[in-house]
């Protein structure tokens, strides 16, 4: 789907499956086509493309530090899966910052109110708590 506009075309962005990708690296990396005869043989308009599935596929973060690149499909699976996990840990790391901040304030602010009002809030250790309302009113 080409559109034209003034003297520019626009051309619709390829999109490529997964297991698309990893067989024409594989293809690449196994020796069979180089990256440019690739590219001719399996249609692909980017000049950069295949490159940089070799790149994506390579389970190497810095790629120009060398490396092993991955030959199996599932462990470009368990690298996805890898990656998925350590932004959830991420997340979920700045979630409990976030709790504890919040609990540090609730002590503060019951540290505080004890101090101002003279009344003591925290729970002694020991305590009975009362486990219906209803005791409530017997207990006065």
């Amino acid at each position: 789907m080409e559109k034209s506009t003034k003297n520019r075309t626009l051309k619709k962005p390829d999109y490529y499956s997964e297991e698309f990708k990893w067989q024409v690296v594989q293809d690449v990396l196994f020796g069979r086509l180089t990256k440019e005869a690739a590219r001719r043989a399996y249609n692909i308009s980017g000049n950069c493309t295949i490159l940089y599935w070799m790149r994506k596929f390579s389970g190497i973060d810095d790629y120009r530090a060398g490396g092993q690149p991955v030959t199996d499909l599932s462990c470009m699976s368990k690298n996805k899966k890898e990656i998925e996990l350590q932004e959830r840990i991420k997340h979920l790391e700045v979630e409990l910052r976030r709790e504890k901040l919040r609990a540090d304030l609730w002590q503060k602010m019951v540290e505080v109110a004890e101090e101002d009002l003279k009344v003591p809030i925290e729970k002694k250790y020991g305590a009975k708590q009362l486990t219906d309302s209803s005791q409530k009113g017997e207990e006065k």
